[in-house]
């Protein structure tokens, strides 16, 4: 929290998010007990267990809302299994062993606008979604000393398309734009009240509120112009993120309010600044405009940053000694001053070998000392 608030530590802050083979894996490789049956995510991520954090000198205990009472996915054709918003996946396996789940039906696809009013929508008021929140984190704080990282709502860009279909979507902002603002402010409706419900309930607990995956950019540039955001996505996104502001200076003003999203996404970086950004995640490497030390330069007064460590080339395919050199070039960009997590740049997949994810925790102990030797 001193890193966040733009301070200098003991030491550069640690996270990363596992998936489930890699989490397995390096549980074996650390010599910590087999976990059989540790349930994933529909993104195949685990929750790590407190031994595997401090094993790691992971700094953050990561946790979210729950599930509907009673609801468990359902099966339908061809094998989808559904989710509580009613889109359907399709298992997609690898040949490493590994799998996805990727979305295959959208229920909204084609939608009118009495097809949006009609829909069974999530009931954001579900108890289940808090049953047993504040017991969990306060059991977690008793057992370690670790940041409390909280998702408390959906996303609104992403849930929006995933509900219609991708290219659907892409050519409906432009050719439907009513129906793309009415799914996307139903989505937003949901969103903020499961953000009220969850903060209400444990946000006095919680030191970073982290908003759900709003992807929007791809590896070469944004997924759409900044006008477009400004007036298409923009408002809702602000619905959103002001009610999360108004809940962390109610329940904790120390908090701050981190927000994930992949790709070139730096022309919307002053825009979310305006808006109360603190903390950026993850810092796609190898995109044009999102350079550690361009960011650092422009942003590093404002904001804070976490992730980074490339997932494409260097944590799968490099050597231990490649991921140290790659941590201390993202140390020595962004930590001087703090305002800086070191962390992969998104969820660990199953081709990293677990050597590769104990470099990032030596690299840290060895480069990551403060002050910042450059």
């Amino acid at each position: 929290m001193r890193a966040l608030a733009h301070e200098e530590p003991d030491r550069v802050p640690l996270d990363m998010a596992l998936t489930v083979d890699v989490y397995h894996a390096l549980r074996a490789h650390l010599g910590l007990p087999a976990e059989p049956g540790k349930k994933s995510g529909l993104w195949t991520e685990v929750s790590s267990s407190m031994d595997l954090l401090d094993a790691m000198g992971v700094d953050i205990y990561y946790t979210g809302l729950g599930a509907p009472v009673d609801w468990t996915p359902r099966t339908g054709r061809d094998g989808l299994v559904y989710d509580e918003w009613r889109i359907g996946r399709t298992k997609v396996e690898r040949d490493d062993g590994g799998y996805y789940w990727e979305m295959a039906e959208h229920p909204l696809a084609g939608a009118t606008l009495s097809d949006i009013e009609e829909f069974p929508w999530p009931d954001p008021d579900d108890p289940g979604r808090i049953d047993g929140l504040r017991e969990k984190i306060l059991a977690a704080k008793e057992e370690a000393d670790k940041a409390v990282m909280f998702k408390s709502a959906n996303s609104i860009w992403e849930q929006s398309w995933w509900l219609y279909g991708m290219q659907s979507w892409f050519i409906d902002m432009l050719v439907k734009p009513e129906i793309v603002g009415a799914i996307m402010d139903r989505v937003t409706d949901i969103a903020c009240r499961t953000m009220e419900l969850g903060m209400e309930e444990v946000g006095d607990l919680v030191d970073i509120v982290r908003l759900s995956g709003e992807d929007l950019g791809t590896q070469a540039a944004p997924m759409i112009a900044p006008e477009m955001f400004e007036s298409m996505v923009k408002p809702r996104f602000a619905r959103l993120w002001q009610v999360a502001r108004k809940k962390i200076a109610e329940k904790n003003p120390n908090a701050k309010l981190m927000v994930h999203s992949c790709g070139c996404i730096r022309p919307f970086i002053p825009t979310w600044i305006d808006m109360g950004l603190d903390v950026l995640d993850p810092i796609q490497p190898r995109v044009q405009g999102m350079e550690p030390e361009g960011l650092k330069r422009d942003f590093g007064a404002q904001i804070s940053f976490h992730g980074g460590v490339d997932l494409q080339e260097v944590l799968p395919f490099g050597t231990p000694a490649d991921v140290m050199a790659e941590v201390r070039r993202y140390i020595r960009a962004l930590a001087p001053g703090g305002g800086y997590i070191v962390a992969p740049a998104h969820n660990v997949q199953s081709d990293v070998p677990p050597a590769n994810l104990v470099a990032i925790r030596d690299a840290i102990a060895e480069h990551g000392q403060y002050p910042i030797m450059r």
